[in-house]
């Protein structure tokens, strides 16, 4: 019976297995019962006299900006061109002011607590190191979003005076929350790698600060001559594109796909990736921290191979560039990946096994978790299949949109010497990683080795062959510079025509920096699994006495130190 009518009570129903109904259950338990770090963050935000006053010096700034330069540029233009010019300034500088200001607030979150001594205290509230994180990204993203928020009437004086549609200026504030997600939960990861938010924030901003200014070149003046071209009402040059493509584009697949489905990829994949790498932070080094991860991996590489072909197709006239362009994306991604699998621990956990045991996981489910050889094996194999599939489909389209000739042959030769380079050193990538992780503790020195590999790989033979004064293009400094990935795009591609024999060059390198690659892979493999085995082994004769002495015998014999022990509990992130 209820207390307040004294009606019988009915008891919730069971939430259904049904994607729909669970989503209704998540946004009604979102609405009636938040996110409990999320609550606390905002009464804590609620009660510091700082937070209006910096809203209220930021709008006040931004409006004498404005202000001064519309006024300016009002004496000699008319107003439509005002309201374009202040339209570009406004969102130029707000695109800033979130890239800069949000990931700083994020980073100070998770290293505060730390630092305050309030980070045990929130583990033991059983809230959840996911619930944690999210709870943080909520809490600087709605902090974020009162600057957003102070900030629209200043960017609504552009549609004032002409120029600009509504709806230009409402897809670029939707655009400027997604930039504003994405660097809080940039923000976040590096947050909840550091024990001290001085130094979370000053790592923050020497990465963000650089970042910031490529993306704001190559997002902006760099992207507007790739929209000019295909759609011509579109001008370019102008940073702030993409809201006037929204409005004056027609409608279409290239629509769709350049101005929907690739930004939401480009903004939900890393966005994905931080949120992993945050949660794999703040979880326990016993704790399977490396599932998330390998499901970013194994959604993400086939995804981005996939959208690098795409401007292959539309890009009719330049085929081969943009094919070669869409390799090195997916190289590029491939190398980045490998750094992420430096920090798998050498095997599972004796926690994560006997809780693999408990729900019986699957063989999927046991691939996926901790191990470096696993990961290594995931990105050697999905690397080397979606490689090989770009290079074939790039073959095709050639083959099907170039006419005939020697142009067609050369382009043929590019494209193909240049995928099959980039499968051999991703191999020798991935190889070189696991063994070096393989023989190391910790993740640090295995990420500066194969650092150092990368540079002395792509620079090394020139500076070799410069120093020794031999820096020609004849067949012995060729045969030499064909050891650098950097050979086949700033030489093959410049002379395959006049020297067919580079491609044989070319395959002949590729192919040994994948059998170097792979004898690595195998070394690293059998370390693995010797140290693995060494480990099982003592924690089992561990356990022998530990049952002896409950039995009464060799009681006063200690047990035996379990080698190994950090370094298969090595945290992933």
């Amino acid at each position: 019976m209820s207390a307040q009518t004294g009606s019988p009570t009915i008891p919730p129903a069971p939430p259904s297995s049904r994607r729909i109904d669970r989503a209704r259950l998540n946004l009604s338990r979102f609405s009636h019962d938040p996110n409990p770090v999320w609550m606390r963050e905002l009464r804590q935000s609620a009660r510091l006299t700082r937070t209006p006053v910096i809203l209220a010096v930021l709008t006040a700034t931004m409006t004498l900006l404005m202000a001064t330069i519309g006024g300016t540029v009002s004496l000699s233009t008319e107003p439509a061109t005002v309201g374009v010019v202040l339209f570009h300034t406004f969102f130029s500088v707000a695109f800033f002011v979130v890239t800069l200001v949000a990931p700083a607030v994020a980073a100070s979150t998770i290293a505060s607590e730390r630092a305050g001594r309030t980070w045990e205290a929130l583990l033991l509230t059983s809230v959840g190191s996911g619930a944690i994180a999210r709870g943080k990204f909520l809490a600087a993203f709605t902090y974020i979003g009162l600057y957003v928020v102070m900030l629209v009437p200043v960017g609504g004086l552009s549609f004032v005076f002409g120029g600009v549609t509504a709806i230009e200026v409402l897809s670029a504030f939707a655009l400027l929350a997604l930039f504003a997600a994405l660097s809080v939960a940039f923000g976040l990861s590096i947050s909840s790698t550091f024990q001290s938010p001085v130094v979370a924030v000053v790592v923050t901003l020497l990465v963000a600060f650089p970042l910031s200014i490529l993306g704001y070149v190559i997002l902006g003046p760099v992207l507007s001559a790739v929209a000019h071209d295909q759609w011509p009402s579109v001008p370019e040059g102008p940073p702030v594109w993409m809201p006037t493509a929204f409005a004056r584009a027609e409608f279409g697949f290239e629509y769709f796909l350049y101005l929907v489905a690739i930004p939401l990829g480009a903004t939900i994949l890393p966005a994905w990736f931080f949120y992993a790498v945050t949660t794999a932070n703040l979880g326990s080094p016993s704790d399977d921290n490396s599932s998330a991860l390998r499901q970013w991996m194994l959604v993400s590489i086939p995804l981005v191979a996939g959208v690098a072909t795409v401007p292959m197709v539309a890009w009719s006239t330049k085929a081969w560039t943009a094919g070669a362009l869409g390799l090195t994306m997916t190289g590029l991604t491939l190398i980045f990946v490998t750094f992420v699998a430096a920090g798998e621990p050498l095997g599972p956990s004796r926690r994560v096994l006997v809780h693999w045991e408990r729900i019986r996981a699957s063989a999927i489910r046991r691939f996926l978790g901790p191990g470096v050889m696993r990961a290594a094996t995931l990105i050697l194999a999905l690397g080397t299949t979606v490689l090989t599939a770009q290079t074939v489909a790039a073959h095709g389209w050639l083959v099907f949109a170039e006419p005939p000739g020697g142009s067609l042959t050369n382009a043929l030769a590019r494209v193909d010497s240049w995928g099959l380079y980039l499968t051999g050193f991703t191999a020798f990538c991935v190889g070189f990683m696991a063994y070096t992780r393989s023989r190391a503790k910790a993740a640090t020195v295995p990420r500066l080795l194969l650092l150092g590999a990368l540079i002395l790989a792509a620079i090394g033979p020139w500076v070799v062959m410069a120093i020794a004064g031999v820096l020609t293009h004849d067949d012995a400094s060729d045969a030499f510079a064909a050891l650098s990935p950097t050979f086949v795009p700033f030489v093959l591609f410049d002379r395959v025509g006049r020297r067919p024999e580079l491609v044989m060059l070319a395959a002949v390198c590729a192919v040994g920096w994948g059998v170097l690659g792979l004898g690595l892979f195998g070394a690293a493999s059998l370390r693995a699994r010797r140290v693995v085995r060494e480990h099982r082994a003592a924690l089992a004769r561990m356990e022998a006495m530990l049952a002896a002495e409950e039995q009464g015998i060799g009681a006063e014999t200690p047990p035996p130190s379990v080698p190994g022990t950090r370094v298969l509990n090595g945290a992933t992130g």
